[in-house]
């Protein structure tokens, strides 16, 4: 059967839509799969992120007990320093008072020796005396408190030495490193994810004009089918090719116009043995060859026999094949049961029609009724 263009045109547009829609998948199957590895990425900073906050928070703590453990010792410290130093001030006013006394006790000695009673001058040395003995006590338990608060600065700076808060700034820069690569691959995959959905509505669009377009192809390629298997049907019913032979008959049609039918051959309609049936342009038949008869000019049907060409068909349901007469043969009709050559139609039919009194004068009015034709039995439908 010759092409259909739209048929043609129809699959041309459903493989140009395939064809995009398979661009499609091939785009949203890329971007799938790079949306699945942004988020694994994003997942893994995300994880890393966590950590160095984690670990971040254990050095702020670490640095707060440290820090309130300073504050706490070097306020203990301050309180005994406080403390010792009042007491010293207290002492060495004391210690000074005494030296006073002491100069005074020793002056007066002295004026004694040079000017005065001496006998008086032991006991103002005796006094002086005191008076250093007193100093001298008051100072050396000064330079007690003294090396006291000096211990006490020892104790507090090795047990609370200056906070090192380097561990956590370092913590922190870290984190917010980890905070900037999570934040960097969380945004790129929202950017990934977007052009996924993206090229995923365009596949799911791409698809659904994919299936309207093989649709639409089906739908025509039915048609095309049924109406190719009329036309064949049509064709070897002007053919005359027999029920029995129609399955694998071949049908070439022929640049001139004409059409060429080959049946009934052992293995295909065109092989060993086929029969040849052939249509002019008008679809007249103007060569019938049965599957397995000779080759000859007694297979050229000639169109001034007084018949038309054969036709098939059927009465109330029952198959017939039959030629209806012209010219000299017109309201004449031969026929037979099923749908047969043309060859077995003109070995076996029976005839219908008025008889032609001039050639038969002795013969009935009905050619069915006549000597030659009363007995036949090739057709046995309706009005037999």
């Amino acid at each position: 059967m010759p092409r259909n263009h739209e048929l043609d045109l129809l699959k041309s547009e459903e493989q140009q839509v395939f064809e995009r829609k398979q661009a499609a998948w091939e785009r949203y199957a890329e971007l799938r799969d790079r949306c699945s590895e942004a988020h694994e990425v994003m997942e893994s900073s995300w994880d890393k992120r966590v950590s160095a906050k984690e670990k971040m928070n254990e050095e702020f703590e670490a640095m707060q007990q440290a820090s309130e453990n300073y504050s706490a010792v070097w306020d203990e410290y301050a309180r005994i320093r406080d403390e010792t130093n009042r007491r010293i001030e207290e002492l060495r006013t004391e210690a000074d008072y005494e030296h006073q006394q002491m100069q005074e006790c020793y002056d007066k000695a002295s004026n004694c020796y040079e000017f005065g009673d001496r006998s008086e001058a032991p006991y103002w040395s005796g006094q002086g005396r005191e008076h250093k003995e007193r100093r001298d006590s008051l100072n050396h338990e000064v330079k007690y408190l003294c090396e006291d608060v000096k211990r006490a600065k020892q104790d507090a700076q090795s047990r609370a030495p200056k906070t090192d808060s380097s561990a956590f700034h370092s913590a922190k820069q870290l984190f917010e490193m980890a905070k900037r690569c999570h934040e960097s691959a969380q945004q790129e995959f929202k950017r990934l994810k977007a052009a996924r959905d993206e090229a995923k509505a365009e596949f799911d669009a791409a698809q659904e004009a994919f299936k309207r377009a093989k649709a639409s192809f089906q739908r025509k390629l039915e048609e095309v089918k049924l109406a190719n298997a009329r036309e064949r049907e049509r064709i070897l019913d002007k053919a005359g090719v027999s029920w029995s032979e129609r399955g694998d008959a071949k049908i070439v049609k022929k640049t001139d116009g004409s059409t060429q039918v080959y049946h009934g051959g052992l293995g295909s309609g065109d092989g060993l043995g086929h029969g040849h049936t052939a249509l002019d342009v008008s679809e007249k038949v103007t060569y019938d060859r049965d599957a397995f008869a000779e080759h000859g000019r007694q297979n050229f049907v000639d169109d001034s026999s007084g018949w038309a060409p054969i036709q098939r068909g059927s009465i109330e349901g029952h198959e017939v094949t039959f030629r209806q007469g012209s010219g000299k043969n017109k309201g004449q009709t031969i026929i037979c049961d099923g749908h047969v050559s043309g060859k077995e139609l003109s070995r076996h039919h029976n005839h219908y029609g008025d008889n032609d009194k001039t050639r038969y004068p002795d013969e009935p009015d009905r050619i069915e009724d006549s000597s030659k034709h009363k007995n036949d039995s090739y057709y046995n439908g309706p009005g037999h």
